[in-house]
């Protein structure tokens, strides 16, 4: 974001921007990703975060697929 859209921002943009990615962390944390290569997680900016966070679904939507069909093929 560049520094004038960033000046430009109302105090309740500014809140919710906080509370996303707080809320973008956790959500990256109980997955267990807590570095994004040499940074730690909580050093990324939002767009990294939402990134990461679209990228981590997608992994845990193919492991659980991966598992569904794994215990279909062994009768659980």
């Amino acid at each position: 974001m560049s520094v004038q859209a960033a000046v430009s921002l109302t105090p309740e943009q500014i809140k919710a921007r906080k509370e996303r990615r707080k809320v973008l962390i956790e959500e990256l944390n109980r997955f267990g990703v807590t570095w994004y290569g040499d940074r730690p997680v909580k050093d990324l900016s939002l767009a990294e975060l939402e990134h990461l966070n679209i990228r981590e679904r997608g992994y845990q939507a193919k492991i659980y697929t991966r598992k569904m069909r794994e215990e279909e093929e062994l009768g659980y």
